[in-house]
């Protein structure tokens, strides 16, 4: 039987769709925390996984242009901002695509499209368009797996343990940021850029393959009902407008501190930064996996708030204590992130039919990219006014933003952290 992913045990069947349509009623054998890792549920993080590596090759691109390619700053920036660019651009196209393609086929068309921008930087010459074109198409793949993915994620995972899935479905790329640049990074050394081309695009290849076997969309029978009458409308992303706007601001968040904190270490006389990254990855990977079942059992949206909070105060933190305490405002920040993201992302996905989910994702993934292309002028003002000034002032903006837009309220929308069905009438 089809259920809505409320993740609260008390709407499971709050108005006997159960006797009507002849499924067992829920016992006390039932009643305890149903098991996460199926079959499915594992399949769907494999693939994932061959994605995410595949992807997180390409965290060696700006290096791979400079020293291999001899390309300017200038050049490797015009090059890797065009990803956030065709991501964005791509972004309201991913449920449609989605609901025409089914979310296996579409995470697959991800792993093609990551293959092929692979395979075609194996014949660029130099950073120029054909490297920019290449590295949109990057974007465009992410936002293809990561709209059908997680939505994925979200119908194979039992209800209750939502946050935790999506924690880990998010854990299986970030886990890949570190895994990959260790294996790809001594092969450039030794042999050059192309055979990590190659094995990055081997590895989507394979990803794509792995969606074969993923299980099949989950659609909800004409019976079933939103709390929200009208949620497979606009008013559904409108009513998550507040999470959209805290993703927006807290991508732009990570890309200031991703950014930045490299050239202001050195402005400091610190140049090793490895202490930083190494900390954030850790402490993120901890946190999902340690403190998703928390988010589950206590709600999403003080989580979220808690999270986002703690993200403008690391952000906040390395403009004021500087780069001497990089790994101690390295695991802060990825505590934070590691707790506001499946908390967020949550949010976008409960109370709506999975048809619905990959569209609202196509809007995630956009307000995340818009964060991102809105660091353009922030160079310009960190040259002006120094880092400190625009590491604090994102900073306050991140946390005012998570303060103010996810604060409890006396009524809560489709953007609380449990809903109900409509009762029938």
């Amino acid at each position: 039987m089809y259920r809505p992913r409320s993740g609260n045990d008390e709407d499971a069947d709050p108005d006997g769709r159960s006797r009507a349509t002849g499924a067992r009623p829920r016992t006390a054998a039932t009643a305890g925390d149903p098991p996460l890792a199926t079959r499915a549920f594992i399949e769907v993080i494999v693939a994932q996984l061959f994605f995410g590596f595949a992807y997180a090759t390409f965290v060696l691109l700006p290096k791979l242009l400079a020293v291999d390619y001899g390309a300017s700053a200038r050049q490797i920036g015009a090059v890797m901002a065009t990803f956030g660019v065709l991501s964005l651009a791509v972004s309201p196209a991913i449920g449609p695509l989605a609901a025409r393609l089914g979310l296996r086929r579409t995470m697959a068309a991800g792993d093609l499209v990551l293959a092929a921008s692979a395979l075609g930087f194996m014949f660029m010459t130099h950073a120029g368009p054909f490297a920019a074109l290449l590295r949109g198409l990057q974007g465009i793949a992410w936002a293809l797996c990561f709209g059908a993915g997680m939505a994925l994620c979200a119908e194979v995972a039992p209800p209750a343990r939502l946050g935790q899935a999506l924690g880990i479905f998010g854990a299986a790329s970030l886990g890949m940021n570190a895994v990959a640049p260790v294996v790809a990074e001594p092969i450039a050394a030794r042999y050059g850029a192309r055979p990590v081309f190659a094995l990055a695009a081997a590895a989507a290849l394979i990803g794509a393959r792995l969606c074969r076997r993923l299980p099949p969309d989950v659609a909800p029978p004409p019976t079933w009902h939103a709390e929200d009458p009208d949620a497979t409308s606009w008013s559904a992303v409108r009513a998550r407008l507040p999470v959209f706007t805290v993703l927006c601001v807290g991508a732009l968040a990570a890309a200031c501190m991703f950014t930045f904190v490299a050239p202001f270490a050195l402005t400091r006389g610190v140049g090793v930064v490895r202490g930083f990254f190494a900390a954030y990855t850790a402490a993120a990977l901890a946190s999902r996996f340690a403190l998703a079942r928390f988010a589950d059992r206590t709600g999403h949206r003080p989580v979220a708030l808690a999270g986002g909070v703690g993200y403008g105060i690391a952000v906040i933190a390395m403009g004021a204590l500087g780069p001497a305490h990089l790994v101690l405002v390295g695991a802060l920040f990825g505590l934070s992130h590691g707790i506001v993201f499946p908390a967020l992302m949550t949010l976008v996905l409960t109370g709506v039919s999975g048809t619905e989910r990959p569209r609202l994702l196509g809007w995630a993934n956009g307000a995340m990219n818009l964060g991102i292309v809105g660091m353009a002028p922030l160079g310009s003002i960190a040259g002006a006014l120094g880092y400190p000034t625009v590491f604090i002032a994102t900073g306050t903006v991140t946390l005012t933003t998570a303060a103010a837009l996810l604060a409890p309220r006396r009524s809560a929308s489709c953007a609380s952290s449990t809903w109900r069905p409509a009762r029938r009438r």
